[in-house]
């Protein structure tokens, strides 16, 4: 068997003395592995890296087996991320979630291009980049099937003053529909309701990091998973908010 695709390195391990299992987050195949032959070289160093886009060919005898992968380059990660530690911790916490939660070869072509979108962005060093991984998150959140509703208020039925999220329904909740309940609630940020706005604003930021995570947390105890570690040491660094811009 043989195909090609684009994929994202999510995960490399090391194979004997010379070779890589590679990880990719695939666009037509989902996240699918693959051994990739005497790649183990200092040459080699830059082209296998959590982040990298590559096209791959994939060959095996049967459809279930490792096979392998011939691999090139299409799009490596930038200075831009390779310098800032706070951006390798978040490309480790994009790649770990997906290496955790995701299924194997199950396709989410709507998954590698908002991925594949989130990278390009942090490589052109995009001024919303926090903001956008916390939207990737959603995103995440909803291909996994744990996806939140913020259209209308779980109460009353209406769009307007849109101020809340359930925590137990994952709904949009009203001022007027929260009542007396708002403070069970967590606070809804304007951006991540609102597909073409951003914000560097710190509350909002925190905010939405508390949705998001409480939501994984539920998403990974429904299949006993705990949420990687990685992604809680990059959301712990209290001074993220305070230099994510650099």
């Amino acid at each position: 068997m043989k195909w090609q695709d684009r994929g994202i390195i999510v995960s490399i391990k090391k194979y004997g003395e010379s070779s890589l299992i590679l990880n990719l987050l695939t666009e037509f195949h989902g996240l699918h592995a693959g051994l990739v032959r005497n790649s183990i070289s200092k040459k080699n160093r830059n082209i296998y890296q959590i982040g990298n886009i590559c096209n791959v060919e994939w060959t095996g005898r049967l459809e279930e087996q490792l096979g392998y992968y011939k691999s090139e380059t299409e799009n490596s990660i930038s200075h831009n991320i390779i310098n800032n530690s706070l951006k390798i911790d978040l490309l480790m916490s994009i790649s770990t979630l997906i290496s955790v939660f995701l299924a194997d070869r199950q396709v989410n072509s709507t998954l590698f291009i908002e991925t594949l979108n989130l990278i390009n962005y942090l490589n052109n060093r995009g001024k919303y980049w926090l903001s956008n991984y916390i939207k990737w998150e959603l995103i995440l959140l909803s291909e996994l099937g744990f996806g939140l509703d913020l259209k209308v208020c779980a109460v009353t039925g209406l769009k307007d003053d849109l101020s809340y999220v359930s925590p137990k329904s994952g709904r949009a909740v009203s001022k007027k529909g929260a009542g007396k309940w708002k403070n069970k609630l967590f606070l809804l940020p304007n951006f991540i309701t609102k597909d073409n706005e951003n914000t560097e604003d710190k509350n909002e930021l925190i905010n939405a990091i508390k949705i998001t995570t409480f939501f994984l947390n539920r998403y990974g105890a429904s299949i006993g998973l705990k949420l990687p570690d990685v992604r809680d040491r990059f959301t712990n660094k209290l001074d993220i908010l305070e230099s994510y811009n650099q």
